[in-house]
């Protein structure tokens, strides 16, 4: 039975800030997602507010433990305290780049980077220069007042006093901070968030449309792999990609059916991931394995494997590269037509 271990000790910085230290030695998904989350809950009823999880031993890492370290996350801050993560293993950053959750928390490069952090004294990071948007913005999240309904009445309102531009605000989902140039609508480079700035200084973020990314565990099982690869086609036919839609299924099936026969022999106790990003007029799967990697021969590469050319025929790019950890990492990309 995998487990998970903690040992777990208060750290403390020159200028007294204080933190609980937890050196966390295992792997963080579906397996041990209920002792992880034992361990979190007493740190909370213990009264912790900050907490600094030391990731040198966490061996592996999936979106059902990423959606539990955000949870807490927002537990923490709920009561005045903080998260920091350090010394996070490159496997474990990977995936939490592909998931995107690595702009949601605060990774550092130790404790005492984590202190400073928790103490304000941390530098902010290097600040980016937003997009412009062309569309509209959509709905904007609630204000934290409520809104009150009222007759109509001429009003005497002052006129607000014009802010100075350029000026600087976070940004309300990746917190990097955003040097906005003028008044007027944009977006944040780094997430595409929306905001609106006003002449007062006042800076609105909006919620988005766009489709939430898909993540999926699914066994060395071919029946199952053809359900993920019908349901690639329905997720490429939400977002408008009518006529390309069995073409990307084609290719998720291929793809997964090399993974199976090639990767893990036909191992039925083996998984794979299947992460589907929707993004306006593209649609991006990544495929990731830990079996065996992929033998193209001297020279070959996945393009020239007929194995793999129901794959290359029905997408617009497709990459093959090695997984750190060992295995294979697939990107395949549709554009809308």
């Amino acid at each position: 039975m995998a487990s998970i271990e903690f040992r777990v000790k208060v750290v403390k910085s020159p200028d007294g800030t204080t933190a609980t230290l937890a050196e966390v030695d295992g792997s963080i998904d579906a397996s041990t997602i209920q002792q992880f989350q034992q361990v979190m809950d007493k740190l909370v009823e213990r009264g912790v507010k900050n907490l600094i999880l030391d990731c040198t031993n966490v061996k592996y890492i999936n979106s059902t433990g990423l959606g539990t370290l955000l949870k807490y996350s927002d537990t923490f801050e709920s009561i005045g305290g903080h998260i920091a993560f350090c010394r996070v293993p490159s496997k474990v950053m990977l995936v939490m780049e592909m998931l995107g959750f690595n702009a949601l928390f605060n990774i550092v490069t130790d404790e005492a980077t984590a202190l400073r952090s928790f103490a304000g004294k941390l530098a902010p990071p290097p600040s980016v220069s937003v997009k412009t948007s062309p569309a509209p913005a959509p709905s904007a999240y609630p204000s934290s007042q409520p809104v009150q309904n009222y007759a109509p009445a001429p009003l005497q309102i002052p006129a607000a006093a014009a802010a100075a531009f350029p000026l600087q605000t976070g940004c309300a989902r990746c917190r990097v901070t955003l040097d906005v140039p003028a008044p007027g609508k944009f977006k944040c480079p780094r997430c595409n968030a929306v905001l609106a700035a006003e002449p007062t200084g006042r800076v609105r973020f909006f919620a988005s449309k766009k489709s939430k990314p898909i993540s999926i565990s699914i066994p060395c099982n071919m029946v199952v792999a053809d359900g993920v690869a019908s349901l690639a086609g329905k997720c490429a036919e939400s977002i408008g990609f009518n006529g390309q839609a069995a073409d990307v299924a084609t290719a998720v099936s291929a793809a997964c059916r090399n993974v199976i026969e090639r990767a893990y022999d036909n191992d039925a106790n083996s998984t794979f991931h299947v992460l589907m990003v929707p993004n306006g007029s593209s649609l991006t799967i990544k495929i990731a394995d830990y079996g065996k990697p992929f033998d193209f021969g001297p020279g070959g590469s996945i393009q020239g494997d007929n194995r793999f050319a129901d794959v290359v025929n029905s997408m617009d790019t497709v990459e093959h590269r090695p997984n750190p950890k060992g295995g294979n990492l697939l990107t395949l990309i549709k554009v809308l037509q």
